[in-house]
């Protein structure tokens, strides 16, 4: 939320607030949970992952931009809405930002070199989320088993907190994916403008 929230402002909102859902088990039923908590949003985000690396006919970027399309008038609403599908998962975007890695994963100081990859390899990892986990446990470098595995359970809260404070632009703005969500919701503030 507070990248989007972020991006908004950058780009002409005065204001934005949101909310965030992720009940339901399909797409559609996603869709019309995140509908009914926000009672006529201005603006509507949903997010799926590509998933290019599953190789079936419900993966990749084009499938996934229909799928969202099609739950989304199947519910009738005729808002504005933006698709964020990055190509392999959100956390690829994660891995642009050694800093707050270092930070998040509790050594904002730490020199270990975490070996993050280069900006254009990102969108072709084949598991970001994984090499995320063993990049932020080589950031905290925790000691001893136990240590290592109360780090690794607290995978969840590192994520949400570099997605938090996911920068608008700077390395983001190479990736196909982030540009193309970038322009449609500039596109889509603008339509709201009018």
């Amino acid at each position: 939320m507070h990248h989007i929230q972020r991006l908004l402002i950058q780009h002409g909102a005065t204001e934005a607030d949101g909310i965030s859902s992720h009940f339901g088990t399909s797409l559609t039923e996603k869709v019309k949970q995140g509908l009914d908590l926000s009672a006529e949003p201005d603006l509507l985000f949903i997010q799926r992952d590509a998933d290019h690396h599953l190789n079936t006919p419900a993966a990749g970027a084009a499938r996934r931009y229909e799928e969202i399309t099609i739950a989304v008038q199947s519910l009738n609403h005729d808002g504005p809405y933006v698709r964020i599908i990055p190509v392999r998962m959100t956390e690829a975007w994660l891995l642009l930002n050694e800093c707050e890695i270092r930070r998040v994963a509790g050594k904002p100081s730490g020199r270990d070199d975490l070996d993050l990859p280069a900006v254009q390899n990102i969108e072709n990892i084949a598991d970001p989320k994984r090499l995320l986990e063993d990049i932020l446990l080589r950031a905290g470098s925790p000691k001893g088993i136990r240590r290592k595995k109360n780090f690794k359970n607290n995978f969840g809260e590192h994520r949400r907190q570099l997605i938090e404070n996911l920068p608008v632009g700077g390395p983001l703005d190479s990736l196909d994916s982030w540009v193309r969500f970038r322009d449609d919701t500039i596109a889509a503030l603008q339509a709201l403008g009018d």
